[in-house]
Parts: C-alpha cells; sequence; structure tokens
C-alpha cells in the first residue's frame, strides 16, 4: 500500500507540473503539417529494419540528440525513428544532419517553451504517404488533444506502415488513456501486414501496459522491446522510474532490442529495437 501512495503522489506532482494551458491547439487533422523529402538513393532492402523512438523533451536539446544519434552504435543509421515533443525546427536540424525524409505534424503550440509541441517521423526510405490522427479526449486544464502521425514507408519493393504515437499523461485517467491507443490500433488497416508502431505511451503502472499489449495483439501485434526497462529517468522526487516508450510490430520478428542508459538529451531514453521480416 505504500509503494502505491508514493507513486500516486509522483504521479500527482508530473501531474500538476505538466497542467499550463497551451497557447494554441492545432485539432486539424489536416495540418499544420511539415515534410520533407531530403534522403538520397535508398539502400538496398535486406529484410532487417531498426527502429528508434525518442521523446526528446520539449525539443530542448536536439545538438544532444544529433551526437548520441552519430556516436551511439545502438542508434546510428537506423531505418525510421520516432521523435515526440518536437518543434519543427528541431526535426528539420535533424533530418538535414542526417539526410533522412521527414513528416511532422504538431498537436499545440505549447506554452511552457512557446514553441511547436508534436510528433515526428524521420527515415532513409521514401515515405509513399502521410496522416495524422487526432487522439480521442482534451486535456481538461492543457486544453489540447494528443495525436498520433502515420506515414507509409517504401522499403525496396515493401510498404511498410509506421506511427508515431504520444499519448497523454496521468490526469487522463487509465481508461480514457487506453481508448486513445485503441484509436491508434483502430485505425491501422488489416491491408498492411507490415506495420511499426513507437512513441511514449505514457504507461505508469504495469498493469497498463499488459492491457495496452492486449489491444495490440489483437490486432497482431508484438511488443518487441519487451524487457527494457524502465524509459523514463524519474520522476520530481527521484523515487520512481516509469516504462513510457515502447515499439509495437506486426509482420517482423525481433532480432535484438533495448535502450540508451547513458543518453543525456532528455528525461526519456532512447528506445532502440532491431526487427526481421517474418516472411
Amino acid at each position: 500500500m505504500r509503494g502505491k501512495s508514493i507513486t500516486g503522489l509522483a504521479l500527482l506532482i508530473v501531474m500538476m507540473c505538466s497542467c499550463t494551458p497551451v497557447k494554441r491547439a492545432y485539432n486539424n487533422p489536416e495540418g499544420p503539417k511539415f515534410v520533407g523529402m531530403i534522403a538520397k538513393e535508398p539502400p538496398d532492402f535486406d529484410g532487417e529494419v531498426k527502429v528508434v523512438t525518442y521523446n526528446i523533451k520539449l525539443g530542448k536539446n536536439i545538438e544532444q540528440t544529433i551526437h548520441e544519434l552519430d556516436s551511439v552504435p545502438e542508434l546510428r543509421d537506423p531505418d525510421v525513428i520516432f521523435l515526440q515533443e518536437m518543434d519543427p525546427g528541431g526535426v528539420n536540424d535533424i533530418a538535414h544532419h542526417l539526410q533522412y525524409n521527414f513528416v511532422y505534424y504538431p498537436a499545440a503550440l505549447h506554452s511552457t517553451h512557446e514553441k511547436d509541441f508534436g510528433n515526428a517521423i524521420l527515415t532513409k526510405w521514401p515515405i509513399k504517404a502521410y496522416r495524422k490522427l487526432i487522439l480521442p479526449y482534451e486535456h481538461p486544464i492543457r486544453k489540447m488533444y494528443r495525436i498520433a502521425v502515420f506515414a507509409l514507408l517504401e522499403m525496396g519493393k515493401l510498404e511498410v506502415l509506421t506511427c508515431c504515437v504520444h499519448t497523454e499523461i496521468y490526469i487522463l485517467g487509465h481508461e480514457k488513456k487506453l481508448e486513445q491507443v485503441q484509436a491508434v490500433v483502430g485505425n491501422i488497416s488489416d491491408h498492411y501486414p507490415y506495420v511499426i508502431v513507437g512513441g511514449d505511451f505514457n504507461t505508469d503502472i504495469d498493469y497498463q501496459i499488459e492491457e495496452m499489449e492486449k489491444v495490440f495483439g489483437e490486432a497482431g501485434f508484438v511488443r518487441v522491446t519487451e524487457g527494457v526497462g524502465a524509459t523514463h529517468k524519474g520522476d520530481p522526487l527521484g523515487l520512481i522510474k516509469f516504462e513510457f516508450d515502447h515499439i509495437f510490430a506486426r509482420g517482423f520478428e525481433v532480432m535484438s532490442a533495448g535502450k540508451v542508459k547513458e543518453a543525456e538529451a532528455s528525461d526519456h531514453l532512447p528506445v532502440w529495437t532491431v526487427l526481421r521480416l517474418k516472411n
């Protein structure tokens, strides 16, 4: 019981520190949007896909993020990068440095740093199509909706649907957060056998992860980063750590997965996986 009380207190502090109303909410699924086709000729596709997801806290430490993507072997040369809490300038800087294509949609103009706040997908592969999904339930104080960003990639002759997700924090309640996950999965057609979904799901407690896995599992997905452990550096009191960040995949098997404990660009740790086509 004491452990649950500590967890509740820590989450309450996180919640209270994260509830400033946004300057502007972007509730139009059509935009604003930012797209860049920067990558040169894509490489030959060998059936393996390396994926990284990284929540860069308010997009503040872009230079450090670039340094880590360049210097950490587990993060170097990925096929797909999912970024959360980004602004267009930071996405553009990373994409141009890596020479990657990208699609980025903001969810809101954030009040903390007065910059756009949203999700991006960066990739060395051609982007065939993209869209923004507004997730259900408005934050009761911030007055913004979280989003998911989809991009259909051409990997050789294969189409791979990718999705970058950032669900709401503790204040929304578990059931409504789970409905946000259900909305993501419900917007993934069975037409696509090869799908990768990653991002910050703000899963505060283990049973939330289990219920989220069930939703994805019913659609044929596996949590390919299972066992990675805590991906957030801790609550403001330093009492507990959270496993917020995950990658799910359909049509792939896991070769390896992990997190970079030494990463310094954010209060989140980057999570990575190497996948291989099942067939």
